[in-house]
C-alpha cells in the first residue's frame, strides 16, 4: 500500500518530529530548537496501517485481473490478425487494422482509468492513518516548542546524521500506539452493478503502492502493409 508503502512520508514533512525518552530528556534545547523523525518507521509501526494495506491488496486483485483479461483480448486479437492477414484482401486486413486499433485504445483508456481508481482508494485509505500520524507529530513539536522537525526517513532526505536524543520517532510510535486502536477501513463502496469500487476524493497518498494498473506490455502495433 498500501506498500501502504505506502503511507506517505511526503505528508510527514507537514506534521514534523518526536524523541525517544519523554520523561527523561526534552528534545528540540535552544537556541535552534530542531528535530527530527523517521516517518518510515513511523509508519510501520501506526496503529491501522496493516489492516488499510491488506485491504487495499485484496481491493486491486479485481483491477490487475481486469488489466490482464484486457490484455489478453488484445494479444490474442493481434496474433489472430498475424495468422490470417495473409490471405486477407486489402480492405478486409484494412478493416481489421482498424479495430485492432481501436481495441488498443479502449484497453488503454480502461487500463488509466484503473490506475486512476487505485490511486484514490490507496488515498482514501491512507487518510485517516496520515491524520492521526500528523496530529501526534505537531502536538509533541508544540509540546516541545521544536522550531523545525526533520524527515530522516523521506525519500531524497538531505539528512547525514543527527543526535538521537533528538529523534522524536519513538515518542511519536508509543503515543499513536497508546490511543485507541485504529477503526478497520470500511471496504469499498460498489456501483449496482457490483462490478468495482465507487472513485473517491484524492488526498494524502501512501508512499507506495502496486505497480501501475495497466496492460503489462504494449501491444505491437498491426501491420502497415495495408495502411494508406
Amino acid at each position: 500500500m498500501v506498500r501502504i508503502t505506502g503511507l506517505a512520508s511526503a505528508a510527514l514533512l507537514a506534521g514534523v518530529v518526536a524523541t525517544g525518552l519523554e520523561a527523561q530528556q526534552v528534545p528540540c534545547q535552544p537556541p535552534l530548537r530542531l528535530a527530527y523523525i523517521n516517518s518510515q518507521l513511523i509508519l510501520a509501526n501506526t496503529p491501522g496501517r496493516a489492516e488499510a494495506e491488506s485491504l487495499f491488496t485484496r481491493e486491486m486483485a479485481g483491477f490487475r485481473a481486469e488489466a490482464q483479461r484486457m490484455q489478453q483480448l488484445l494479444d490474442s486479437a493481434v496474433a489472430e490478425y498475424r495468422r490470417t492477414s495473409v490471405v486477407m484482401t486489402p480492405a478486409a486486413r484494412q478493416a481489421r487494422e482498424t479495430e485492432i486499433s481501436n481495441l488498443q485504445q479502449r484497453a488503454q483508456q480502461r487500463a488509466q482509468e484503473l490506475d486512476q481508481q487505485a490511486q484514490e482508494r490507496e488515498a482514501q485509505l491512507t487518510a485517516p492513518i496520515m491524520q492521526r500520524v500528523n496530529a501526534v507529530i505537531e502536538g509533541v513539536r508544540a509540546e516541545f516548542n521544536c522550531a523545525m522537525v526533520f524527515d530522516a526517513g523521506a525519500q531524497g532526505s538531505a539528512l547525514v546524521t543527527a543526535d538521537r536524543t533528538l529523534d522524536l520517532s519513538p515518542l511519536v510510535i508509543q503515543r499513536l500506539q497508546a490511543a485507541a486502536p485504529a477503526p478497520t477501513p470500511a471496504p469499498a463502496a460498489r456501483d449496482t452493478s457490483g462490478a468495482r469500487p465507487a472513485a473517491p476524493p484524492a488526498g494524502q497518498r501512501p508512499g507506495a503502492r502496486p505497480p501501475p494498473l495497466r496492460p503489462q506490455q504494449p501491444p505491437p502495433q498491426p501491420p502497415p502493409s495495408a495502411q494508406r
